[in-house]
């Protein structure tokens, strides 16, 4: 392959080209034809000619040896179909992303209503408190917070930002975020006969028990 000759890889050439490396990788499996300016600049790229991108293939095919054998209006037919095809190849070729260039490129301003703690208890406001970028998708949400702390590793690391559902129920197992003595935690929670208990995933921190008569708030669900 002449881009491989070149220790070319398809990003490369992408760059090169202004468009995206699955365009190109459509154009080596023959699932997209290049405009014409696009194959004069990918010939000059891999000094070929266009001929040698595109070598004389057989006049005759499967496809216009039947074509040949219809009545003109099937021939007609035939023809819509095809193009209406080309349409559909084209158009979804251009929705396609690469899922890892997505979420390191595509970033999106974010209000965070405060601080959730992993470990010794945070504040959490109505109102925002200040913005983030946070890269790749961000869910529906009703507030957003900053976990400080590490022992709700490996699943949230220390100054990531959370999502948070306002609910006020909450399953065996999920993730919440609650208020105790008016500081917020993020916390797996586990319901037994008599108590609740908020599970920290970093076996390095001890787990928090409550019974009946204390004061645990649940603000809502974490959305995973």
């Amino acid at each position: 392959m002449y881009r491989m000759k070149m220790n070319l890889t398809q990003d490369q050439l992408g760059k090169k080209l202004n468009t995206k490396k699955a365009t190109i990788s459509n154009y080596e499996t023959g699932y997209r034809t290049p405009q014409q300016d696009d194959l004069f600049e990918i010939a000059h790229i891999l000094n070929v000619s266009i001929d040698d991108l595109f070598p004389q293939r057989k006049k005759s095919n499967d496809i216009t040896t039947v074509y040949n054998q219809l009545t003109p209006p099937r021939q007609h037919n035939v023809l819509d179909f095809a193009n209406h095809q080309l349409e559909l190849q084209n158009s979804t070729d251009d929705n396609v992303i690469d899922l890892d260039t997505y979420k390191n490129e595509n970033t999106t301003l974010t209000d965070v209503n405060g601080y959730v703690s992993a470990g010794t208890g945070e504040q959490i406001f109505d109102e925002p408190k200040f913005k983030v970028s946070v890269k790749g998708y961000v869910p529906p949400h009703d507030i957003a917070l900053q976990v400080n702390g590490d022992s709700m590793e490996p699943m949230f690391s220390d100054k990531e930002i959370i999502f948070v559902e306002k609910s006020n129920n909450i399953k065996n197992g999920q993730i919440g975020v609650f208020i105790i003595n008016g500081e917020a935690y993020v916390k797996k929670v586990h319901v037994g006969e008599d108590r609740l208990t908020l599970v920290s995933l970093n076996k390095d921190y001890r787990d928090l028990h409550f019974y009946e008569n204390e004061g645990v708030r649940l603000i809502g669900k974490v959305i995973l």
